[in-house]
């Protein structure tokens, strides 16, 4: 090959090379592109995720604090409740007549643990369902 011919060789090769290059470049130019707005995407989804969840955390120690507040609310107005019967015995009481108390079914057991109350009272979870599960007909009876 003469010198020309090895020069004219060799400068196709370069052309070609620097078209490669620049093929290359181009295509990593718009993977970059393309990945760097993806991630700017991926931070401003981020950011608006965090927020919900602080809101909702926020939300949700509110709503505890209200389920805390209206259970001390139940307890002390289960305590304060009265029975037609313990009022007709005061009544009874008040004119000079001695009462007599025949229990009823299941009052007993009702006055005994308020299984309503105390199932209000527990924590949601695991020792509430037990509760429940093990004071069930007595909690529905008190309910209804």
């Amino acid at each position: 090959m003469t010198i020309e011919e090895q020069l004219s060789a060799a400068v196709a090769t370069a052309t070609a090379l620097v078209g490669e290059r620049d093929d290359l470049r181009a295509t990593i130019e718009k993977l970059t592109v393309g990945t760097a707005s993806e991630l700017e995407a991926a931070k401003a989804e981020i950011l608006v995720k965090d927020a919900r969840i602080t809101e909702l955390t926020e939300a949700f120690d509110k709503a505890n604090v209200s389920v805390s507040d209206m259970t001390k609310q139940i307890l002390s107005l289960e305590s304060s409740k009265v029975s037609a019967s313990k009022e007709a015995a005061v009544i009874a009481a008040s004119v000079g007549i001695t009462p007599t108390a025949l229990p009823m079914e299941g009052e007993a057991t009702k006055e005994a643990v308020n299984h309503l109350a105390v199932f209000m009272s527990l924590p949601v979870g695991k020792e509430r369902t037990d509760y429940f599960n093990a004071h069930k007909s007595a909690i529905i009876k008190a309910a209804i």
